[in-house]
Protein backbone atom coordinates (compact mmCIF):
# COMPACT_ATOMS: atom_id res chain seq x y z
CA UNK A 1 0.00 0.00 0.00
CA UNK A 2 1.30 3.42 -0.95
CA UNK A 3 2.11 5.98 1.72
CA UNK A 4 0.23 8.48 -0.38
CA UNK A 5 -3.01 6.55 0.04
CA UNK A 6 -2.58 6.66 3.82
CA UNK A 7 -2.09 10.41 3.89
CA UNK A 8 -4.93 12.27 2.21
CA UNK A 9 -4.82 16.04 2.05
CA UNK A 10 -8.13 17.53 3.13
CA UNK A 11 -10.08 19.29 0.37
CA UNK A 12 -9.77 22.56 2.29
CA UNK A 13 -5.97 22.23 2.27
CA UNK A 14 -5.90 21.53 -1.49
CA UNK A 15 -8.06 24.58 -2.16
CA UNK A 16 -5.77 26.77 -0.04
CA UNK A 17 -2.73 25.39 -1.86
CA UNK A 18 -4.32 26.12 -5.27
CA UNK A 19 -5.21 29.64 -4.12
CA UNK A 20 -1.66 30.28 -2.92
CA UNK A 21 -0.19 28.89 -6.15
CA UNK A 22 -2.52 31.07 -8.25
CA UNK A 23 -1.51 34.13 -6.19
CA UNK A 24 2.21 33.38 -6.45
CA UNK A 25 1.91 32.92 -10.20
CA UNK A 26 0.04 36.20 -10.67
CA UNK A 27 2.45 38.07 -8.40
CA UNK A 28 5.52 36.73 -10.13
CA UNK A 29 4.14 37.51 -13.58
CA UNK A 30 2.57 40.91 -12.94
CA UNK A 31 4.12 42.64 -9.92
CA UNK A 32 6.76 44.70 -11.75
CA UNK A 33 4.36 45.58 -14.57
CA UNK A 34 1.74 46.83 -12.13
CA UNK A 35 4.38 48.88 -10.32
CA UNK A 36 5.56 50.42 -13.63
CA UNK A 37 1.97 51.16 -14.68
CA UNK A 38 1.29 52.92 -11.38
CA UNK A 39 4.57 54.85 -11.68
CA UNK A 40 3.57 56.10 -15.11
CA UNK A 41 0.16 57.20 -13.88
CA UNK A 42 1.10 58.63 -10.50
CA UNK A 43 4.56 59.98 -11.22
CA UNK A 44 5.62 58.90 -7.74
CA UNK A 45 7.68 55.75 -7.17
CA UNK A 46 6.91 55.57 -3.44
CA UNK A 47 3.18 55.94 -4.02
CA UNK A 48 3.37 53.36 -6.82
CA UNK A 49 5.10 50.92 -4.45
CA UNK A 50 2.40 51.43 -1.80
CA UNK A 51 -0.42 51.06 -4.31
CA UNK A 52 1.19 47.96 -5.79
CA UNK A 53 1.26 46.41 -2.32
CA UNK A 54 -2.39 47.35 -1.80
CA UNK A 55 -3.23 45.87 -5.19
CA UNK A 56 -1.70 42.51 -4.38
CA UNK A 57 -3.31 42.44 -0.92
CA UNK A 58 -6.62 42.85 -2.75
CA UNK A 59 -5.63 40.16 -5.25
CA UNK A 60 -4.86 37.80 -2.36
CA UNK A 61 -8.22 38.49 -0.71
CA UNK A 62 -10.09 37.75 -3.92
CA UNK A 63 -7.87 35.13 -5.56
CA UNK A 64 -10.68 32.56 -5.35
CA UNK A 65 -12.72 34.65 -7.79
CA UNK A 66 -10.14 34.25 -10.53
CA UNK A 67 -10.88 31.37 -12.86
CA UNK A 68 -9.10 32.30 -16.11
CA UNK A 69 -5.39 33.10 -16.43
CA UNK A 70 -5.82 35.64 -19.25
CA UNK A 71 -8.67 37.39 -17.47
CA UNK A 72 -6.38 37.57 -14.44
CA UNK A 73 -4.05 40.07 -16.05
CA UNK A 74 -6.78 42.59 -16.83
CA UNK A 75 -8.35 41.91 -13.42
CA UNK A 76 -5.11 42.74 -11.57
CA UNK A 77 -4.54 45.94 -13.58
CA UNK A 78 -8.16 46.93 -12.93
CA UNK A 79 -7.57 46.53 -9.19
CA UNK A 80 -4.38 48.63 -9.46
CA UNK A 81 -6.23 51.34 -11.35
CA UNK A 82 -9.00 51.34 -8.74
CA UNK A 83 -6.40 51.67 -5.95
CA UNK A 84 -4.98 54.76 -7.70
CA UNK A 85 -8.44 56.25 -8.29
CA UNK A 86 -9.30 55.67 -4.62
CA UNK A 87 -6.04 57.33 -3.55
CA UNK A 88 -6.70 60.33 -5.80
CA UNK A 89 -10.22 60.70 -4.39
CA UNK A 90 -8.94 60.58 -0.80
CA UNK A 91 -6.23 63.11 -1.63
CA UNK A 92 -8.67 65.36 -3.52
CA UNK A 93 -6.72 65.11 -6.78
CA UNK A 94 -8.48 65.45 -10.13
CA UNK A 95 -5.61 64.64 -12.49
CA UNK A 96 -2.80 62.15 -12.75
CA UNK A 97 0.63 63.79 -12.97
CA UNK A 98 3.68 62.17 -14.49
CA UNK A 99 6.29 64.81 -13.69
CA UNK A 100 8.46 62.41 -11.73
CA UNK A 101 7.77 59.17 -13.62
CA UNK A 102 10.32 56.46 -12.94
CA UNK A 103 12.81 55.72 -15.71
CA UNK A 104 13.18 52.11 -16.69
CA UNK A 105 16.41 51.30 -18.49
CA UNK A 106 16.42 48.42 -20.96
CA UNK A 107 18.91 45.68 -20.16
CA UNK A 108 20.53 45.91 -23.58
CA UNK A 109 21.19 49.64 -23.13
CA UNK A 110 24.19 48.82 -20.96
CA UNK A 111 25.68 46.75 -23.76
CA UNK A 112 25.39 49.54 -26.36
CA UNK A 113 28.19 51.81 -27.36
CA UNK A 114 28.14 55.23 -25.64
CA UNK A 115 26.77 57.15 -28.66
CA UNK A 116 23.92 54.72 -29.15
CA UNK A 117 23.18 54.71 -25.41
CA UNK A 118 23.02 58.51 -25.44
CA UNK A 119 20.71 58.48 -28.47
CA UNK A 120 18.48 55.85 -26.80
CA UNK A 121 18.36 57.89 -23.61
CA UNK A 122 17.44 61.06 -25.55
CA UNK A 123 14.74 59.18 -27.44
CA UNK A 124 13.40 57.72 -24.20
CA UNK A 125 13.27 61.14 -22.56
CA UNK A 126 11.51 62.61 -25.59
CA UNK A 127 8.94 59.79 -25.61
CA UNK A 128 8.36 60.09 -21.85
CA UNK A 129 7.92 63.85 -22.19
CA UNK A 130 5.51 63.45 -25.09
CA UNK A 131 3.60 60.76 -23.21
CA UNK A 132 3.31 63.03 -20.16
CA UNK A 133 1.75 65.73 -22.31
CA UNK A 134 -1.11 63.46 -23.38
CA UNK A 135 -4.35 63.60 -21.46
CA UNK A 136 -4.82 60.86 -18.83
CA UNK A 137 -7.32 58.89 -20.97
CA UNK A 138 -4.97 58.68 -23.95
CA UNK A 139 -1.84 58.14 -21.84
CA UNK A 140 -3.41 55.28 -19.92
CA UNK A 141 -4.30 53.40 -23.13
CA UNK A 142 -0.73 53.75 -24.44
CA UNK A 143 0.83 52.69 -21.13
CA UNK A 144 -1.40 49.63 -20.78
CA UNK A 145 -1.21 48.50 -24.40
CA UNK A 146 2.19 49.61 -25.67
CA UNK A 147 4.27 49.52 -22.50
CA UNK A 148 2.59 46.83 -20.41
CA UNK A 149 1.52 44.63 -23.33
CA UNK A 150 -2.17 44.21 -22.54
CA UNK A 151 -4.39 43.41 -25.51
CA UNK A 152 -6.85 46.08 -26.62
CA UNK A 153 -9.73 44.07 -25.17
CA UNK A 154 -7.88 43.76 -21.85
CA UNK A 155 -7.29 47.53 -21.85
CA UNK A 156 -11.03 47.96 -22.33
CA UNK A 157 -11.68 45.67 -19.35
CA UNK A 158 -9.22 47.57 -17.14
CA UNK A 159 -10.63 50.97 -18.07
CA UNK A 160 -14.24 49.83 -18.25
CA UNK A 161 -14.73 51.13 -21.80
CA UNK A 162 -15.69 49.46 -25.12
CA UNK A 163 -12.94 48.19 -27.39
CA UNK A 164 -13.93 50.73 -30.06
CA UNK A 165 -13.19 53.53 -27.60
CA UNK A 166 -9.86 51.92 -26.74
CA UNK A 167 -8.94 51.75 -30.43
CA UNK A 168 -9.90 55.36 -31.09
CA UNK A 169 -8.02 56.59 -28.01
CA UNK A 170 -4.95 54.62 -29.05
CA UNK A 171 -5.09 56.01 -32.58
CA UNK A 172 -5.48 59.58 -31.28
CA UNK A 173 -2.65 59.05 -28.79
CA UNK A 174 -0.27 57.63 -31.40
CA UNK A 175 -1.09 60.48 -33.78
CA UNK A 176 -0.48 63.05 -31.03
CA UNK A 177 2.79 61.34 -30.05
CA UNK A 178 4.02 61.43 -33.66
CA UNK A 179 3.27 65.16 -33.88
CA UNK A 180 4.92 65.88 -30.53
CA UNK A 181 7.99 63.83 -31.35
CA UNK A 182 8.34 65.38 -34.81
CA UNK A 183 8.28 68.77 -33.12
CA UNK A 184 11.16 67.49 -30.97
CA UNK A 185 12.88 66.26 -34.15
CA UNK A 186 12.74 62.63 -33.07
CA UNK A 187 12.08 60.05 -35.75
CA UNK A 188 8.33 59.38 -35.66
CA UNK A 189 8.95 55.94 -37.13
CA UNK A 190 10.63 55.03 -33.84
CA UNK A 191 7.37 55.57 -31.88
Amino acid sequence: MSTRANHKVPAKGRAAARREARFRQLSKRLYSGVYNYLCWLSGDGDLAADLTQETFVQVWRHADELRNREAGRAWVYRIARNRLVDHRRRAGLDTVALDEAAEVEAAEATAMNPERRLAQRALGEAVRGALRSLGPGLREVVVLHNLEGLSLSQVGEVLGIPIGTVKSRRARAMSALRVLLQAEEVGADEV
